[in-house]
């Protein structure tokens, strides 16, 4: 069996995110889509519970059961840094509402407290596969530079510490990442590749493969194509 796969991602290039129903699929549409370049830094990272020990001794005091189970994964955890106030993804990332003077955004505000909680998004994330002094460029992509695409198949997030100062500001948003046995195993947009749909598609907490390209970004929503299987 042959490993594509070992190169090392390198800074992080884009992110796309797809809003989620109830069930944990994409919802369609003209504004339940974005896919951006102001991404600072990504931070992934896992929660994991341990698993139960179990001993016991006789009246010697020697072991006679010694268990030890698996650890799981709970949940995976999330970090974006974003170099823009961008309302409408963060909008879509967290909920809240929009401020539109007519068609056009001029801000948001978060949710209230006693607000419904939001479904979530499926987010993506594109690194440079690096090779050494170059980008990779394998036979299985084509020979064409490729990308480390991550993907949390759901995702729940919130606007953290917002500093403002004499200075640019960043802007941190974070959450957490759960299995998710709705998404459309072709991706929300329709577009990942036949591997990975032969694979079921990404339910777990989070995963990755090698792409050949990454999305264009653009300021404002994107469309979400109508979802297949």
């Amino acid at each position: 069996m042959a490993n594509a796969t070992c190169y090392t991602p390198l800074q992080v290039c884009a992110l796309r995110v797809a809003k989620l129903n109830s069930t944990g699929d994409a919802v369609a549409g003209a504004a339940t889509g974005y896919v951006s370049d102001a991404l600072i830094e990504a931070t992934l990272g896992l929660e994991i519970e341990e698993g139960d020990e179990i001993i016991k001794k006789n009246g010697c005091g020697d072991i006679c059961v010694n268990f030890k189970d698996s650890d799981r994964i709970k949940r995976a955890t999330v970090t974006l840094n974003l170099c823009k106030l961008d309302s409408e993804l963060i909008y879509l990332l967290t909920g809240g509402t929009l401020i539109q003077d007519g068609s056009t955004t001029i801000g948001m505000k978060v949710q209230n407290f006693d607000d419904d909680a939001i479904d979530g998004v499926c987010l993506e994330l594109w690194t440079k596969a690096w090779n050494g002094s170059a980008q990779a460029a394998p036979t299985i992509t084509g020979s064409v530079n490729s990308y480390f695409h991550f993907v949390l198949p759901k995702a729940r997030f919130q606007l953290s510490d917002l500093t403002l100062a004499n200075a640019d500001s960043e802007i941190p948003v974070s959450g957490t990442g759960e299995e998710n046995a709705g998404l459309n195993i072709d991706g929300p947009y329709n577009d990942w590749p036949t591997a990975v749909t032969q694979a079921g598609g990404f339910d777990s907490v989070v995963g990755w493969f090698l792409d050949d390209a990454i999305p264009t970004a653009a300021c404002g929503f994107t469309t979400v194509p109508a979802q297949g299987s």
